[in-house]
């Protein structure tokens, strides 16, 4: 059999074959929560094709970059974005029809940020955070990434802790149950939910609120509206704005308009949580999974 290739001494690649050769690109899915929403960060295209359309931010691969670095490279330059958080390979997607250019493979991946300021760049005309559940119509096949990276996200909240990664180091259970939703498209029962979480063991309490679960002005400042109905126990015990009023100029030690601070019962919905990481290693080692 005669050979295939030609042989270039000193040539970074010396072994030339006469195969027909692909272009790779990569592609970045980033997600972040913001307003009680899961978003998704695209960037308007300015070239053909699709020029005008919204896309994951990417590009085409150099020969001296791992994928990774390419799609941290590109993240960057078309967003300004760079994730705290690694990226993770999401898949190949290589679909032989997926780029009307040339014959394209890319390799995908996926990161969770917090809320964070983008500008396009480069070949990107404008960058800007949509809600997952309302995205604009997507070039390429970006559409079949998105559901995969959807999929996974879904997939890795029971076995990592992606959900505490989009919030703030401190958060109260329905801030997490908001989030959980989010991600799942689920509704859960707040009670069942917080049992859970606290039943894990992955949970430790922070600084504690008022013994009703309220701040001082009567829902704390990282409530959703999950939490603000139980700060009284149903609209019949409400008091009035003037009952307020007139509770605020002499409050009696003890009565429900007393604002004093006062230590919470552990796991009233306004108490603040932070993740036990260790006890989460330890569940994970165990083979645990998490449960909602």
């Amino acid at each position: 059999m005669g050979k295939n290739y030609t042989y270039k001494p000193g040539d970074p690649f010396p072994y030339q074959y006469k195969y027909e050769h692909m272009a790779v690109t990569t592609d970045c899915v980033i997600f972040t929560y913001e307003d009680w929403k899961l978003k998704v960060l695209l960037v308007r295209r300015g070239g053909e094709p699709y020029k005008g359309d919204w896309a994951f931010p990417g590009g085409f691969l150099k020969m001296a970059e791992t994928a990774e670095q390419g799609a941290l490279r590109e993240l960057f330059e078309e967003t300004s974005l760079t994730p705290s958080s690694p990226v993770v390979q999401l898949g190949v997607f290589s679909d032989v029809d997926r780029d009307p250019r040339e014959r394209v493979i890319t390799i995908a991946f996926y990161a969770l940020v917090k809320p964070s300021e983008v500008t396009g760049g480069d070949d990107a005309d404008e960058a800007a955070w949509f809600p997952a559940d309302d995205l604009p119509p997507l070039a390429f096949d970006h559409r079949k990434i998105f559901d995969a990276a959807m999929e996974r996200l879904r997939r890795d909240i029971h076995f990592q802790p992606v959900g505490f990664d989009l919030l703030d180091e401190e958060f109260t259970i329905p801030d997490l149950q908001r989030l959980y939703e989010a991600i799942l498209g689920v509704k859960f029962d707040r009670r069942n939910f917080q049992r859970k979480m606290l039943s894990s063991g992955i949970l430790e309490e922070t600084d504690p609120v008022m013994d009703d679960g309220c701040a001082l002005d009567g829902v704390h400042s990282n409530f959703s509206e999950y939490a603000a109905d139980d700060c009284y126990e149903s609209p019949a015990l409400r008091p009035s704005h003037q009952s307020i009023e007139k509770a605020e100029e002499s409050p009696k030690p003890g009565s429900s308009f007393d604002t004093r601070p006062k230590k919470t019962r552990p796991g009233r919905i306004g108490s603040l949580f932070r993740l036990n990481r260790k006890r989460y290693d330890e569940m994970k080692e165990d083979g645990g999974k998490m449960e909602f």
